[in-house]
């Protein structure tokens, strides 16, 4: 959002006033990723941003690199062209190292290559300004956090220090990590956190114990790694990686659009200094060599990817800026590019058998086509068994060895290295399909397959990097686990992994940030946390959105939860509608157009929706939205409840009468279904209508939407305000106040009689039948401490529990039984 905002969790109050007041930053490096940051943050954020570098050149690609963005961004109508040279004007470009010392953050992200990190680091102990430092990041992929942490002699920047590490394309893929390590203080850490969830919108791992390369970079890398060994053609670049590409990508050409340094430099890392208990060291180790002599002899060649002077690596890439195609591929053989052939179907018929399946099943990398190709006895099966169920493994040694949790794995191969179901997700599938005896004897029968890498494949603790620990799969057996990941009731995507410490089941949302409430508060925050797609409703945030009102209800019942704040995360706070491939039967191709759903189908959506929006419509806890631009169901959602404070927005819009873009006020509610020959399926029409809104202000909202002001004006919207972290502040505390005195009986009572009045009228005799019951201590179990308040106005009251007790009117905690049909 730019900002950061507590939501009432006190560890991160002060924090969140510290990072609001940054208007410093220092970037050191100002390659591929560094660009990737300062454009992130130009947009999120009001910045001044110094890039440091010693390479004149580098910082003239830099400036020119940004200055081509953001021209395009106005050239696109995203950028008003009068805040173009604002934009730029925040940005400064330095050699010296002088240049840090105004900087509240400094973000290094220069190299993997320890010895140059050392000299900077230097450099940052020599020019810092340790009263306006908040923390130090490196951006690494293989370094720990006390490795370099120790670089510094100064004790207080190793305070100071954590490892924060994006993903490329940095803009573009939401996955970031923060690693403590041993010498952060406890404040540094929980900073870093916050910048990174909040200011920089990612989703956040979080690890305290070190780990060389987080979660994600040694599982991506040891894809690489794990096939590379094994490539003597060109050709084998193209097929042996089908296996991976099945769950996402071909590492190679991932690896050339990010370039192969922070690859190569960190499998030198990794080769010397990964623990030899961790499975895949030996892909580092082999020959004694950190990787293959081919992928040398491409480095010393200077062909390191789409970046490289002649845009070669693995492949040779032609094509416009940012839209290049592999047109042909590196042959280790003859050491030049060769034409890339068709994959041998016979060999890989499993592969192709897979995308077949997918084909008729409407799907797209399904776990039940990485089934098929495990169990197969063609070339896939064998791959797949030589070099994804290693990975598999490792995930599973990660889980067992304390350094990350199943939704860490999850995340990590999902949003950072966008598998198309994440890792525990296809392993839990994998379980379901052939149990833990079956997964066990499937990894040991690619051990007896591949003789030559037996250790990778161990599970029984008998041999190899893993001896004495015998899989995680073992425990599960034991503990009778079936699962490492809970799913959804309504659409059965993840909603929960399992605590290996406690045996409980944990909150994990992919797509959602649930801040519990404290004693005091009494206030759940459910926040709508996937920016990048703009915060859309899909089958994912129903399952998490529905499983948050079971944890909130649970609350509720203990007498620990009275209001709920809702929220958006991202710039401008933005709520968008349904998905609209949730309604495209299988993998949208503009090609083959839409392809219908089905009418069973295609209802069960609003079906869903609708019976989550009306129980937090209906339950007696005080709702209230925050929220900035929102369209179709992103703005249905908000008239289910109590209130809405609106985001004053401003943008470019393009002006039909005057034809040209103009910066105005925006739109906060839209309801342009009409224009998409679909219908406002979360209940705009009926919802408007009980609102308050007649046939004409209902037609203005759909015709041409409502700025946040004109919504206030119409009664629609209860607060307004241009600044994000005031409107959260009064809508939390709205809540806050609100929930102190919500007693059960008098909530439920007051959403009855709302009910009633608007689908039943005027009645005075329900009405005096209704206060009868309140003032009945037998029947409304709060009347004698609720009305000492007023009877004894200023003198000293007992407190009024407010843990729900008897029956409530017209409201019956029907939760568990939502879906039962």
């Amino acid at each position: 959002m730019g900002v950061c905002f507590s939501y009432g969790n006190k560890l991160i109050q002060r924090t969140a006033g510290r990072l609001n007041s940054v208007s410093n930053i220092a970037i050191i490096g100002s390659g591929t990723m560094g660009i990737g940051i300062g454009i992130d943050l130009l947009n999120k954020t009001a910045y001044n941003i110094t890039f440091i570098d010693i390479s004149d050149a580098a910082l003239k690609r830099a400036k020119e690199d940004i200055k081509a963005y953001f021209t395009g961004m106005v050239a696109g109508g995203r950028l008003y062209e009068g805040h173009l040279k604002e934009t730029l004007g925040r940005v400064t470009y330095a050699k010296d190292f002088a240049a840090l010392k105004n900087a509240e953050i400094i973000w290094e992200v220069a190299t993997e290559r320890i010895e140059i990190k050392k000299s900077i680091f230097g450099q940052i102990e020599k020019s810092a300004d340790p009263g306006k430092l908040l923390f130090v990041f490196s951006n690494t992929s293989s370094h720990t956090t006390a490795e370099l942490a120790e670089l510094f002699n100064d004790a207080f920047l190793r305070e100071k220090f954590l490892t924060g590490h994006g993903y490329f394309p940095f803009h573009a893929n939401r996955l970031f990590d923060v690693m403590k390590g041993k010498y952060a203080s406890e404040d540094t850490f929980l900073t870093g956190i916050a910048f990174a969830e909040q200011i920089l919108e990612k989703k956040v791992i979080a690890l305290r114990k070190d780990h060389h390369g987080y979660i994600a970079d040694p599982i991506f890398e040891g894809m690489g790694a794990i096939i590379s060994w094994d490539v003597k053609t060109g050709q084998d670049i193209v097929e042996l990686p089908q296996v991976f590409a099945a769950l996402t990508a071909n590492p190679f050409q991932v690896l050339d659009l990010t370039g192969h340094m922070p690859y190569t430099e960190s499998a030198k890392h990794l080769g010397s200094n990964l623990p030899e208990h961790d499975r895949l060291k030996g892909v580092y180790t082999f020959e004694n060599r950190r990787y293959p002599q081919w992928i040398e002899d491409l480095e010393k060649s200077k062909r390191t990817g789409i970046n490289s002077p002649e845009k070669t690596g693995f492949f040779k890439w032609e094509g416009k800026k940012n839209r290049e195609k592999p047109v042909k591929v590196y042959d280790p053989q003859t050491k030049d590019y060769v034409d890339i052939g068709p994959v041998n179907a016979d060999d890989f018929w499993s592969v192709s058998e897979a995308r077949s399946l997918d084909y008729r099943q409407s799907t797209i990398q399904s776990i039940d086509g990485l089934i098929g190709i495990a169990n197969s006895e063609d070339k896939g099966g064998h791959t797949f068994r030589r070099y994804v169920v290693p990975i598999m493994l490792y995930a599973l040694d990660l889980i067992q060895d304390g350094y990350g949790t199943p939704a860490d794995i999850n995340v990590s191969t999902k949003v950072g290295l966008r598998f198309k179901f994440g890792l525990c997700e296809i392993i839990d599938g994998f379980l379901d399909h052939f149990g833990i005896d079956g997964l066990l004897n499937l990894a040991r029968r690619a051990g007896v397959e591949n003789p030559d890498r037996s250790g990778f494949f161990d599970v029984d603790g008998l041999t190899g990097p893993r001896k004495g620990k015998p899989s995680l799969l073992h425990t599960m057996k034991k503990k009778g686990w079936s699962k490492l990941l809970g799913y959804g009731r309504v659409y059965g995507t993840p909603v929960s992994q399992r605590n290996f410490k406690t045996g409980e089941m944990d909150i994990y949302y992919n797509d959602l940030r649930f801040v519990l409430p404290t004693k005091r508060d009494r206030v759940a925050s459910i926040i709508f946390d996937n920016p990048l797609r703009g915060n859309v409703w899909n089958k994912y945030t129903l399952d998490q959105l529905d499983h948050a009102l079971g944890v909130c209800m649970n609350l509720y019942e203990q007498g620990d939860l009275g209001g709920i704040l809702f929220a958006a995360s991202g710039t401008g706070m933005r709520m968008l509608g349904a998905d609209a491939r949730q309604f495209n039967k299988g993998w949208f191709d503009a090609r083959a157009g839409y392809k219908f759903l089905g009418e069973e189908e295609a209802a069960y959506f609003t079906k869903a929706g609708m019976r989550l929006f009306r129980f937090i419509q209906e339950c007696p806890v005080w709702t209230v939205g925050a929220f900035g631009e929102k369209w179709g169901g992103g703005a249905e959602f908000t008239y289910f409840l109590n209130q809405r404070f609106d985001l004053i927005l401003h943008g470019v819009e393009f002006d039909t009468l005057k034809r040209e873009n103009v910066y105005k006020e925006k739109n906060n509610y839209n309801q342009p279904e009409i224009e998409y020959a679909i219908l406002g399926g979360f209940g705009a029409v009926q919802e408007l209508n009980r609102l308050g809104f007649g046939e004409s202000l209902t037609d203005e909202l759909f015709m041409q939407g409502l700025t946040a002001r004109r919504a206030y004006q119409l009664g629609l919207s209860n607060y307004i305000s241009e600044s994000e972290y005031e409107l959260l502040e009064k809508a939390y505390e709205t809540v806050r106040l609100k929930q102190k005195n919500a007693v059960p009986y008098s909530m439920a009572l007051y959403n009855l009689q709302k009910k009633n009045a608007y689908n039943e009228g005027i009645d005075d005799d329900r009405l005096v039948r209704e206060t009868g019951e309140t003032f009945n201590p037998a029947k409304n179990p709060y009347i004698s401490t609720g009305l000492l308040r007023l009877l004894n106005m200023g003198g000293k009251n007992p407190p009024v529990d407010l843990t729900p007790r008897g029956e409530l009117p017209g409201w019956k905690d029907n939760y568990n039984s939502l879906f039962d049909d």
